[in-house]
């Protein structure tokens, strides 16, 4: 009985000293998400990230242009903008900072308000 009990007394004393890591408990970096997110805070990611080079401009490989709110819009409306950047994330062609997914979600989520 008394191994038992200091079995079972050794158990709850090393299970329960560990070594937290707070990346790993509260996910890492906090994003400063706006409350209410509209076009102008999306339009730097889609200016850096979506319509240069040779992407989604006029005569660009990317299908549409988002030189405008209307341009990207028109791709959130038919549902190809949260599918490929958020869901398959093969948009733009390499992994975007973390806080720039939460800033997409919540402005589709918001139902991608230009104002």
């Amino acid at each position: 009985m008394k191994l038992c009990l200091f079995f079972l007394g050794a158990v709850t004393v090393f299970s329960s000293c560990y070594y937290d890591v707070e990346e790993e408990l509260y996910g890492g970096q906090v994003c400063d998400t706006p409350l209410s997110v509209n076009w102008s805070h999306i339009k730097p990611l889609i200016e850096t990230h979506c319509n240069n080079g040779n992407c989604h401009v006029v005569n660009g490989i990317g299908l549409g242009v988002f030189d405008s709110y209307a341009g990207v819009k028109a791709k959130v409306d038919n549902g190809s903008f949260a599918s490929r950047v958020l869901d398959i994330r093969d948009m733009p062609g390499y992994s975007l900072p973390a806080c720039d997914y939460v800033l997409l979600e919540a402005w589709l989520d918001a139902g991608a308000p230009e104002n």
